[in-house]
C-alpha cells in the first residue's frame, strides 16, 4: 500500500512535491549554508527492488558491475531550521570498487548518485551521498574547500544524514562536475572532460587496468557540445589536445617513463604545477592519475583548468608513494604561497570548514591540517629539488600512433580507431582504421564522446580533427603590460601616456577582449559599425568560438576610477564584464543590438550609468555584488535591469524611459532600489525563480515612481517602501 500510494503521489501531484514549505526568497542565505540542513530523505517506491539490487553488488566479485548501477525513481527531502522541500529525483549506485557498499546491523548502506528532476540542493541538482570513508571524510572536505578558496575548480562538500528507506547514517554530500559546478566556482559553462575508465574496471574478460594505455578521455557534459555548432567547435577543439596529451601521456607509459604527467597547456603551466603540487602536499596523487582527473576547457582564457576529483586526500606527513618523475616545477607559485599562508590564519576558512561538520567542531584536526600542509608543501619541494629533474622539451611528440593500434591489436581488443573527423552543418564524417567512412549526426557524435560507445561499439577519436570555421584569426597587443586580444577587423588607437584606448569594428562580428590586468583611470572607447547593412550580427549560439558574448569584454581586470563608452555594438553583449573588480567608474552605451552591459561574477560600484536604445535588456548582472550611484537608462526593448543568479545589487537612483520590465529580480538574487523613477515601463517590477538551481527572487523599493504593475511568483518576496 505504502509503495502504490508513493507512486500516486509522484505521477499525479508533481507540483505538492517540486515545493518547499516556505518561501525561498525570504531564506537565501540560509539556502546556501550546509549548516542549515539537518537531513536528507529518501524514499525509493521499488524499495524490494532496490534492496536485492543492493545485495547482489555485496555479493558479486572485486568491483562493482555496472549492470548493477540501475536508475530507481524516488523521492527526497531536504529537511532544514525552519522547514523542507520534496522534490522527485532518481538515485543509483555510485563508485567504482566495493568499499562504496557495506553491510550495516543487516542493512546495506550505499554511495550514491543522484539527479534531481526538480528543485536544488545548495544550488547542486546532480550530487553524491558517498560512504565518508570512500572520500577520507573530514580530510576531503578541507581539501575542497582550500582548492576553491585558491581559486580552483572544486566541489561543494560537506557532511550530512542521510535516511534511504528509513536506514540512517553519515554521508558526505559532493556535487558533480556540471553548469552548477562552474558557476559556483565562477566559470562560464564550458565543455568538461575526464578520463575515460570503461576500459579498466574488469572490462569484458580483461583484467582491471590491462588496458589502460588505450584508455584515453572523454566528454562528461554531452549536453552542452548539443546546443549547437560552436558549442561543438569549442568542444573538438579541446577534445583534440586533451586527446593528443592522453596518447603523448599513454606512449610514455608503455615506456615507463611517466606515472601522471600530461601535458595540457605547455611546459610553462603555472597553474596546472600549482595544482600538481597541491595534491601531493595533500597526499592526494591519487587525483592525478590520468583516469581520475576531471578538466574544464576556459574557451576565454583558450586552456584547460583541472577540476578537483576522488584525491584520496590526506593531512597527513608526505608520502612518497607514486613519488612523480616529472615537473613543470618544483615550487608553488610565490602568489599561490602567500594565499595559502593567508589561508592558514583565516578565521573565515576555519568557519567555512565547519559549517560543513555535522559532527562536533574538531578544531585540533583543523589546525594540525594545515599546518601538516605547509609542512608538507616544504618537504615536497626539497624532495623535488633533489631529484633529477628531466627536460620536458625532451620527451618526443608524435602524431603517429600506430603503436596504439599495434597494442589494441596485441590485446585483441575490438575498437573502432577514427583516425580523421569532419564535422559541417550538422554531420560529422568519421574515417575509420581498415573500414569504410561512416557518417552520423553531431547528436550521434556526441554519444561518443560521451561513452566512446555507438550502437554497441567501442571508437576512440585520434586528435585529427577539421571543423568548417567561418571565423577569421585574431590578434595581441600589450596595454598597460598586460594582454589585450581582439579580432583581426579591429582597428585600435592607444594613447599610454594619456592612459586611452580607443577601438572600432569593420565587421559586425569583431570583439575586444582584456585578458587581466588594472585598468584604473583608464578611458576605454569602442564603436561600432553605424551602417545599417552591418544592423545586425547572429550566430546560432550567443557566444562565439572563443567565449565571448561581448564586442568588449573586461576579463579578470580592475577598473577603479575608469570611464568605458561603447557605441553601436553588433554583439550579444555591447559590454560584458567577467570576474572584475571596479568602484566609481562611469559606463556610456548607446545603440546596443541586444543586451547593453553583461556583468558577470563581478564585484562593481558604477557612479554614473547612461544606456540608450537597447535591443533586450540595458543591464544584465548575474553572480556577484553590484552598487549602482546614478543610472539613466532609455529605450530597453525587453528589461531596464536584469538580475540573477544570487547577485546582491542596490541602487541609490534608477531613471528608465521605455522598457517592458523595469526591475526584474530572479534566482536568489537580492535587489534594493531606494529611488526608481520609470516612466512608459508596462511592468515596474517582477520577482521570480527561473532556473532549477535557484529559487526565487527579492525585490524591495523604497521609492517607486512607477505606474504600472508589479509581479512575484509564490517562492519570491517584493517590498515596496519602508519597513
Amino acid at each position: 500500500m505504502r509503495v502504490l500510494l508513493f507512486f500516486f503521489l509522484i505521477v499525479f501531484s508533481t507540483n505538492t512535491f517540486a515545493q518547499c514549505n516556505f518561501r525561498s526568497a525570504e531564506y537565501i542565505d540560509e539556502l546556501s549554508s550546509p549548516a542549515k540542513i539537518k537531513a536528507i530523505n529518501i524514499e525509493i517506491a521499488k524499495s524490494s527492488k532496490f534492496s536485492r539490487n543492493a545485495f547482489k553488488i555485496l555479493i558479486s566479485k572485486n568491483n562493482i558491475p555496472h549492470k548493477l548501477k540501475k536508475n530507481f525513481n524516488a523521492l527526497l527531502t531536504v529537511n532544514y531550521d525552519f522547514g523542507f522541500c520534496k522534490y522527485r529525483a532518481k538515485v543509483r549506485q555510485s563508485g567504482d570498487w566495493k568499499d562504496h557498499i557495506k553491510l550495516v546491523k543487516g542493512n546495506p548502506i550505499q554511495s550514491l548518485d543522484v539527479k534531481l528532476k526538480e528543485g536544488n540542493v545548495l544550488g547542486a541538482t546532480r550530487f553524491k551521498l558517498l560512504i565518508p570513508e570512500t572520500r577520507n571524510g573530514k580530510h576531503e572536505i578541507l581539501a575542497t574547500l582550500i582548492f576553491r578558496e585558491l581559486n580552483f575548480i572544486a566541489p561543494e562538500t560537506f557532511e550530512v544524514i542521510v535516511g534511504v528507506n528509513g536506514v540512517q547514517s553519515m554521508m558526505l554530500f559532493q556535487e558533480k562536475a556540471a553548469k552548477e559546478l562552474l558557476e559556483r566556482n565562477f566559470r562560464r559553462e564550458g565543455p568538461i572532460f575526464e578520463g575515460d575508465e570503461s576500459l579498466l574496471w574488469s572490462y569484458k574478460q580483461f583484467s582491471p587496468f590491462e588496458l589502460e594505455p588505450l584508455a584515453l578521455s572523454r566528454l562528461i557534459n554531452n549536453n552542452w557540445f548539443e546546443k549547437g555548432f560552436t558549442s561543438q567547435e569549442i568542444t573538438l577543439r579541446a577534445f583534440n589536445r586533451l586527446q593528443k596529451a592522453y596518447l603523448d601521456y599513454a606512449n610514455l607509459y608503455l615506456k615507463k617513463k611517466s606515472t601522471e604527467f600530461i601535458n595540457l597547456n605547455g611546459q610553462e603551466d603555472i597553474n596546472f604545477n600549482n595544482y600538481f603540487v597541491l595534491m601531493h602536499s595533500m597526499n592526494g596523487w591519487h587525483g592525478l592519475r590520468p583516469h581520475n582527473r576531471q578538466y574544464y576547457f576556459n574557451s576565454i582564457e583558450d586552456r584547460f583548468e583541472p577540476i578537483y576529483y576522488d584525491g584520496n586526500i590526506s593531512f597527513s606527513p608526505l608520502s612518497l608513494q607514486e613519488f612523480p618523475k616529472y615537473f613543470l616545477r618544483s615550487q608553488l607559485s610565490n602568489d599561490l604561497k602567500e594565499r595559502l599562508l593567508d589561508l592558514v590564519s583565516s578565521k573565515v576558512v576555519k568557519d567555512r570548514f565547519f559549517e560543513r561538520l555535522h559532527s562536533s567542531q574538531d578544531i585540533d584536526f583543523y589546525t594540525k591540517s594545515m599546518n601538516q600542509l605547509i609542512s608538507n608543501i616544504k618537504a615536497f619541494s626539497e624532495l623535488a629539488n633533489s631529484k633529477k629533474i628531466v627536460d620536458l622539451t625532451s620527451i618526443q611528440e608524435t602524431t603517429d600512433y600506430a603503436w596504439y593500434i599495434d597494442y589494441q591489436m596485441s590485446k585483441k581488443l575490438s575498437q573502432n580507431i577514427v583516425k580523421r573527423l569532419e564535422v559541417q552543418n550538422g554531420t560529422a564524417k568519421l574515417y575509420l582504421h581498415n573500414r569504410d567512412p561512416l557518417q552520423i549526426s553531431t547528436l550521434e557524435l556526441s554519444k561518443i564522446l560521451k561513452k566512446n560507445e555507438f550502437i554497441n561499439e567501442r571508437f576512440t577519436i585520434f586528435p585529427n580533427i577539421s571543423l568548417n570555421s567561418s571565423e577569421k584569426g585574431f590578434k595581441d597587443i600589450f596595454v598597460a603590460n598586460n594582454i589585450v586580444r581582439m579580432s583581426s577587423g579591429v582597428n585600435a588607437t592607444i594613447d599610454e601616456n594619456n592612459q586611452s584606448i580607443t577601438f572600432a569594428q569593420s565587421q559586425a562580428n569583431d570583439w575586444v577582449l582584456f585578458l587581466g590586468g588594472d585598468y584604473s583611470n583608464w578611458d576605454i572607447s569602442f564603436k561600432g559599425i553605424i551602417n545599417k547593412a552591418h544592423s545586425s550580427y547572429t550566430t546560432n549560439q550567443r557566444f562565439n568560438k572563443h567565449g565571448l558574448t561581448g564586442c568588449l569584454t573586461l576579463y579578470n581586470t580592475i577598473i577603479d576610477n575608469s570611464h568605458i563608452k561603447v557605441s553601436d555594438g553588433k554583439c550579444e553583449d555591447s559590454l560584458n564584464l567577467i570576474n572584475n573588480r571596479g568602484e566609481h567608474f562611469r559606463v556610456i552605451i548607446t545603440n546596443a543590438f541586444a543586451d547593453a552591459l553583461d556583468a558577470d561574477f563581478s564585484k562593481l560600484v558604477i557612479s554614473d550609468l547612461e544606456i540608450s536604445n537597447a535591443g533586450n535588456d540595458c543591464l544584465d548582472f548575474s553572480g556577484g555584488i553590484y552598487r549602482i550611484i546614478k543610472a539613466n537608462l532609455s529605450e530597453c526593448n525587453d528589461k531596464a535591469i536584469s538580475i540573477g543568479e544570487r547577485s546582491l545589487f542596490e541602487a541609490k537612483l534608477i531613471k528608465v524611459k521605455g522598457a517592458n520590465i523595469g526591475l526584474s529580480s530572479k534566482d536568489f538574487s537580492q535587489t534594493e532600489v531606494f529611488k526608481f523613477d520609470a516612466i512608459e515601463v508596462a511592468i515596474c517590477g517582477e520577482a521570480k525563480q527561473k532556473k532549477q538551481e535557484f529559487g526565487g527572487g527579492f525585490l524591495k523599493i523604497i521609492e517607486n515612481n512607477c505606474i504600472g504593475t508589479t509581479n512575484k511568483d509564490d517562492k519570491s518576496l517584493m517590498i515596496e517602501g519602508h519597513l
